[in-house]
Order: C-alpha cells, then sequence, then structure tokens
C-alpha cells in the first residue's frame, strides 16, 4: 500500500502548475474561476457515483467484470462517465464542459461573460477540455486504491470502499468551497491579498478546511472500524486509514487552487 500512496502522491502532483501572475480578476473573469471550481466539485462527485454504482452492481452480480469499474472503465460506467446514448450531454464529462463554458463564455451580454487570460490564453474552450482531462486524471489516480477490493469483499468491507468514496467526494466540496470563500473575501478587501494560497495563511479558512478534514476522517474511520478492505491480498486489511486518505485528497484540491483563481485573486 506504501507503493499505491506515493503513486497518488505523484499523479496529483504532476497536475500542478504554478501559474503566472495576472492582474486581479474582472468581476466575469472571477465568475468564471468560481463557477470552474463549482463544476470541478460537481464532476468529481458525478464520476465516483458511476465508478460506486458500478462496483455495487458488480458485488451482486453472479458473474460480475469488475474491470468495468477502473480506468479506463468499460460497459455502462464508460457511457456514464464519457456518452451516454441516447442522452446527450449527459455524462459526468459532458456535464462539467458544459458547465465551464455556460460561465466563462455565454451568451447574450458580452459583459457578463470573460475568460481569464491565465485560462489557455483566454481560450475557455480550449481550457475545458484541458481541464477535465485533468481532474479526470486526478480522480482515476484514487479510484483502484479507493475501490480496492472488488471479488472478495464481504459486506462490511464493501461498505468501508463505499463510504470511503462518499467522504472523498464530500471532502472535495468542502475544500473548493473553503477556498471559494477566502479568494470572495481577498476580492472584498476583507483579509490581505495572499492569503489564499495553499497552504492559506487565513485563520478562517484554515478552520474551514480542517473542520471538513475531520469530518472526512471520522466518517472513513466509522465505516471501515469492523472490517477494512484487503488491497494487497486476502485477509491483508490494509486499507488505508482515514487520515492518509484525506491528507492525499488535500494534497490534490489545494494543487488545483492557484490554476483555478490564477487572475491574481489569490
Amino acid at each position: 500500500m506504501k507503493g499505491f500512496r506515493i503513486a497518488v502522491i505523484v499523479a496529483v502532483g504532476t497536475l500542478r502548475v504554478a501559474p503566472r501572475v495576472y492582474a486581479q480578476a474582472t468581476d466575469a473573469e472571477f465568475k468564471c474561476e468560481a463557477s470552474t471550481n463549482k463544476a470541478g466539485s460537481k464532476f468529481v462527485g458525478s464520476k465516483s457515483k458511476c465508478v460506486q454504482k458500478c462496483l455495487a452492481t458488480q458485488w451482486k452480480s453472479l458473474t460480475p467484470t469488475f474491470s468495468d469499474c477502473y480506468p479506463p472503465y468499460g460497459g455502462v460506467t464508460a457511457q456514464c462517465i464519457y456518452s451516454i446514448p441516447l442522452k446527450p450531454g449527459k455524462s459526468a464529462e459532458e456535464a462539467f464542459t458544459a458547465a465551464i463554458l455556460k460561465a466563462c463564455v455565454g451568451t447574450g451580454d458580452p459583459l457578463k461573460y470573460d475568460c481569464p487570460e491565465c485560462y489557455s490564453g483566454g481560450d475557455c474552450t480550449t481550457e475545458s477540455n484541458d481541464r477535465v482531462q485533468n481532474i479526470e486524471g486526478q480522480v482515476d489516480s484514487f479510484v483502484p486504491g479507493v475501490g480496492c477490493e472488488g471479488a472478495g469483499a464481504n459486506k462490511d468491507e464493501q461498505k468501508c470502499q463505499t463510504s470511503t468514496a462518499k467522504a472523498l467526494t464530500k471532502q472535495v466540496g468542502s475544500l473548493n468551497k473553503c477556498y471559494d470563500k477566502c479568494v470572495a473575501n481577498v476580492r472584498k478587501g476583507l483579509i490581505p491579498a495572499g492569503s489564499c494560497n495553499p497552504p492559506t495563511s487565513d485563520p478562517t479558512t484554515q478552520a474551514c478546511v480542517t473542520k471538513g478534514d475531520g469530518k472526512t476522517i471520522a466518517a472513513i474511520d466509522k465505516a471501515c472500524l469492523i472490517d477494512k478492505a484487503d488491497c494487497t491480498g486476502p485477509d491483508s486489511n490494509d486499507y488505508p486509514d482515514g487520515a492518509s486518505w484525506t491528507n492525499l485528497v488535500d494534497v490534490a484540491i489545494t494543487g488545483n487552487v492557484p490554476s483555478t483563481y490564477c487572475e491574481g485573486d489569490l
């Protein structure tokens, strides 16, 4: 499992790109950034649900196909993530892309929409595609570990894995909200510029992150108390604890913040 944890850290770390420094975003650019961040949280939740539904289905099946539940995915899970037949625009990826374009390009009054220059040089169509793939890669780096025991998992081990996925998804949303509020407070002049650049120096944001992390740790440890998943072999009982999972998500999400609020708002 140690090797798996390192692999995840490396995977999420490769997505962290130091942004150039730009002037503070306009209101329209900030709206684009904030909406992109919110859409990213929703995408993580949507994709996680696709995977968890697959695992739940295979655990009940007499002839399971667990490979569909892991990258690069297959069957209805792949459709749920990439493209659902007869339901255009409803897959997790398509919805994420559409949300970015709606907030950053939009239609109607051009003053209400503006793509930040730090988003692919002001090209939010390109940015939406790149960002979907980047967040996609982060989620994919977690899936094999969070759902490490497919065949052979008993009810308690299934619960441990499913509850961990749900808790981590909530943590992603919680962390993003903490930083959303922090950046908004910088724009309002309530806290100094630079306060939100991870690791945040703002006490309120620090408390927000700590609170969210604490809930995640407690939820995972409670769900896995009776029996942890066996990741490296039968009865290995080596599923990471709540603190380990929470730390990995912290690394991933805080690494996204500078590239999301890259127009001088941190």
